[in-house]
């Protein structure tokens, strides 16, 4: 804009394209009497930092460390074993704030001194929104889509990545995983 109105002030100052003014006609042009003497500078821009994680799909990769299937087994005081299997994890992050996750796991118990059966693979999916500051996220997830009785989750996420740790109960033992979740550009 300034650039626009220097030209206005010179072509009236008698300037047509093509000519070079005289110095006396840049001096008495209104749009150089009122401009600074220095233009400023733009301010230094800072590096750009995500507004949050690439919208994507994410999968897990680890819980606590180990490779999915992931399987946490605990014993009551009465001998009764319960076995978790964690088969897979997505968590979807989607626009303006969405997420979906979706869980598979098996859920088994066995009396003391019996086999555990192998029980089929449950699913769940919890819907809801998150906030992302700086480098973490915040879940929250929405009561109605699945997410009823689930706590806030916190976690991070860089570089195509996202970890974050929940609370899950195995009998009457509650136990903290850190799932680890990569992009997975072949699922959406």
């Amino acid at each position: 804009m300034r650039l626009f109105l220097m030209v206005l002030g010179l072509a009236s100052a008698g300037l047509a394209f093509g000519q070079r003014p005289s110095p006396a006609a840049v001096a008495q042009s209104p749009a150089v009497a009122q401009s600074p003497a220095v233009l400023p500078q733009s301010p230094a821009v800072a590096p750009a930092v995500p507004a949050g994680p690439t919208l994507a799909s994410y999968v897990a990769v680890s819980v606590n460390g180990g490779k999915l299937p992931s399987t946490d087994q605990v014993t009551d005081p009465h001998g009764t074993r319960f076995l978790v299997e964690f088969d897979e994890l997505v968590l979807a992050i989607r626009a303006q704030g969405q997420f979906r996750a979706s869980l598979r796991y098996r859920q088994s118990l066995a009396e003391k001194g019996t086999a555990i059966r192998r029980e089929p693979i449950q699913s769940m999916t919890v819907y809801g929104r998150y906030v992302a500051q700086g480098n973490t996220l915040r879940f929250i997830p929405d009561p109605k889509r699945g997410g009823k009785g689930i706590e806030i989750l916190d976690g991070t996420f860089a570089a195509g990545r996202i970890d974050v740790p929940f609370w899950y109960r195995n009998g009457q033992v509650s136990r903290r995983a850190q799932v680890v979740l990569r992009r997975d550009p072949s699922r959406f």
